[in-house]
């Protein structure tokens, strides 16, 4: 029989935890209705902080700075986790699953890092581990990914899955920033952190894609495997020749399942400026998915945020307290799967390389991207004729090590100033 009461312990009161908060005061008769007959009891809180500001006083009443005390409480049903960061919070939920407690959690970087051995424990100890605000916050794409899409093979998966670069993006492109500008207004806004490395640099994206990489391929792969790439090196001069090749630049996080390995990367790409996820702007998410008779879907919303991020934890939560006495393993089936080398990827190549303006330049470049295996499909110089000349080439597809080892070729013609800018072309 159902239990009439659950009660939940908090671990985190920051943004996400707050939001969980809110979520659970304000829509607490909607929710109750869908979990009918059961009442939600929040019964603890913990956070480090034990003066934070918090807009219901009586939660000062439940607030604690010990996490132990939660994980502990034999009370306790359900252990909702948004410290973030690896540890304390995996060590946490550990010891909470053990204590026959099930967790839920959006804490990407503890599930990139240890999800199969938590979902093991887990399922040994027959309690859930839920995590769907993991991955682009407010869309549920991890529930997509496991119970709606499960009647064919997916085949691909491509995603805008980090909203702070996202934006820094979208202002460069439409309002003409620089890098540094849009990612100051960024972080005034809220969407970047005083250090942004985890967004800028891809590892939060790289975190994303490896979860849905492996239940969307039902894969059990190697995190150390899979190559990153930030949007540091991404200038507004770059985007705006990009727009006039009838392309835009985004960070986007690529799966697709060969049938022999996995190819899966983060880096920035240009994609037509036709396609839908080339108009997803701003702080939104949006991930493209593929397989069987379905076709393409495309699935999109805001990638971050208290209430969105809140929104999929709280309907975790509903989801355990609906299936409580009827305990199913919803990931039983990860296959150990090979990625593949990145230096064996394939990608057509925007390339933009300053050179010495004089007769026999493209000649002796080309030259070198042939014997490497690397052809142009177009060749645009740039700027007004001087004593430098930037040009811009896109090739056809290429394996990734043969573009490098072009590149690293011509850095050594007496010819070329400067290899300016190398990014991807993904036609999707």
């Amino acid at each position: 029989m159902k239990k009439e009461i659950i009660n939940i312990g908090i671990l985190g009161l920051g943004t996400v935890g707050q939001g969980v908060l809110k979520i659970l005061r304000e829509n607490k008769e909607f929710i109750e209705q869908e979990i009918f007959p059961c009442k939600i009891n929040i019964k603890k809180i913990a956070d480090k902080n034990k003066k934070i500001a918090l807009d219901n006083k009586n939660y000062y009443k439940i607030l604690t700075e010990s996490a132990e005390e939660i994980v502990t409480d034999p009370e306790i049903d359900i252990v909702v986790e948004t410290i973030g960061g690896f540890e304390p919070a995996k060590s946490l939920i550990v010891q909470a699953l053990k204590q026959g407690k099930h967790v839920v959690t959006a804490n990407k970087e503890v599930i990139a890092g240890a999800g199969y051995e938590i979902l093991d424990l887990a399922r040994e100890n027959k309690v859930y581990f839920l995590f769907e605000a993991s991955v682009a916050s407010g869309i549920p794409i991890i529930g997509a990914l496991s119970h709606s899409l499960t009647s064919y093979k997916l085949t691909e998966i491509i995603g805008i899955l980090n909203g702070t670069t996202n934006y820094i993006l979208t202002k460069m492109s439409e309002e003409g920033k620089d890098y540094e500008e849009a990612l100051k207004e960024a972080q005034e806004k809220g969407y970047a952190e005083a250090d942004p490395g985890k967004d800028i640099d891809g590892f939060d994206a790289f975190n994303k894609i490896f979860i849905l990489s492996a239940i969307a391929f039902r894969a059990k792969i190697d995190l150390g495997n899979i190559y990153y790439e930030g949007i540091r090196n991404i200038t507004k001069l770059d985007i705006e020749y990009a727009r006039e090749l009838g392309y835009t630049v985004k960070l986007l996080a690529l799966a697709r399942n060969t049938g022999l390995d996995l190819d899966i990367r983060v880096h920035p790409a240009l994609i037509p400026k036709k396609h839908t996820l080339a108009n997803i702007g701003g702080a939104h998410n949006g991930i493209l998915v593929r397989g069987g008779d379905f076709g393409d879907l495309t699935f999109s919303g805001l990638g971050a945020g208290a209430l969105p991020a809140g929104s999929m934890i709280v309907s975790d939560v509903v989801e355990i307290i609906k299936n409580y006495d009827n305990y199913y393993n919803q990931y039983n089936c990860f296959e150990k799967k090979k990625i593949r080398d990145f230096s064996q990827t394939n990608s057509p190549y925007y390339l933009r390389i300053r050179v010495k303006d004089r007769p026999g330049v493209l000649a002796e470049i080309a030259g070198v991207f042939a014997w490497k295996k690397v052809s142009f499909l177009s060749v645009i110089q740039k700027g007004e004729a001087g004593e430098v000349a930037d040009i811009v080439f896109l090739t056809h597809q290429a394996k990734e090590g043969n573009v490098r080892e072009a590149l690293e070729e011509v850095t050594r013609l007496e010819c070329v100033e400067k290899i300016c800018s190398a990014i991807r072309v993904v036609e999707i």
